[in-house]
């Protein structure tokens, strides 16, 4: 006689069942809410402003200064200025990472090094590059070269810093395991410093071109220099308030497509890593 089945609780089953993620923390999720906020945030500029709450002199209709972005989407200047502003930044970005990678190692290997070199980071890391623009104009003038010159001067801090704390984290017991397995410097270099260095480059390079575009825009609007920011102060200075908005807001854009670049590289390079790992699984 078979022994007799025993019914499961209905809390087992349910637990035993894969829970289907919420909507909101799927990607389609997170994207309609991205969407719909955006829209939300339209929607109230444009009554704050037919209202009266706002004052139409100073910020104008959503509407208008979207017609106007589009508008400039198809204008052949606009283009021209963005161009200037990216180009200097990609620029900026690659003599970043030209200077911070080496000096990082050099930082974070060679204890003497650090010790002598740790007052000047400290003591250039606060000037705000906007503080240098007379100087730039004096070496340079209104060109790209100032330009150049201020926003690698502003955004090398935060990849250096990333930079130097993964140099860190790989000198430890990560080169210590390397040894004792006598892995090589293939191995070593391929499996345990560049995945230990990955995650803080990424993070530093996402910030530093995200204060390069700030750098930038602001340097063309105090120094003068061809780019987005000097277009929004040349459209203050005539009146044309929609098209200056539209051009803060080409601005706006920019640094989100930058940040939305790096966030695309972080899923094939950092496939392994944990908060990849868990982003993809929600």
């Amino acid at each position: 006689m078979s022994a007799p089945t025993i019914a499961r609780p209905a809390r087992q089953m349910a637990a035993a069942q894969p829970r289907r993620p919420r909507f909101s923390r799927t990607p389609a999720g997170r994207a309609a809410l991205g969407a719909a906020s955006v829209v939300a945030a339209f929607a109230t500029w444009e009554i704050l402003v037919r209202t009266g709450l706002v004052p139409a002199s100073a910020i104008p209709r959503a509407s208008s200064v979207l017609a106007q972005f589009a508008a400039q989407l198809g204008s052949a200047s606009f283009w021209g200025m963005m161009w200037d502003t990216v180009s200097v930044v990609l620029l900026g970005l690659a003599l970043i990472v030209v200077i911070a990678a080496p000096l990082a190692l050099l930082i974070g290997l060679v204890r003497p090094a650090e010790e002598s070199t740790w007052f000047v980071l400290e003591f250039l890391k606060p000037i705000p590059p906007v503080a240098l623009i007379p100087l730039g104009l004096l070496l340079w003038g209104p060109s790209p070269g100032m330009k150049l010159f201020l926003v690698v001067l502003g955004a090398v801090w935060p990849l250096l810093t990333q930079l130097v704390y993964g140099v860190r984290e790989v000198h430890g017991a990560g080169t210590d395991l390397a040894r004792s397995y006598r892995l090589g410097w293939w191995l070593t270099t391929s499996r345990i410093v560049v995945p230990s260095i990955l995650p803080f480059a990424l993070t530093g390079a996402r910030i530093s071109a995200a204060i390069a575009v700030i750098v930038a825009v602001v340097t063309e609007m105090i120094g003068g220099a061809a780019g987005i920011g000097q277009g929004i102060t040349v459209a203050q200075s005539a009146g044309a308030l929609p098209e200056m908005y539209a051009l803060i807001l080409a601005a706006g854009l920019l640094g989100l497509v930058l940040n939305a670049g790096f966030r695309a590289l972080e899923k094939p390079l950092l496939f392994w890593h944990p908060s990849v790992r868990k982003e993809a699984s929600a």
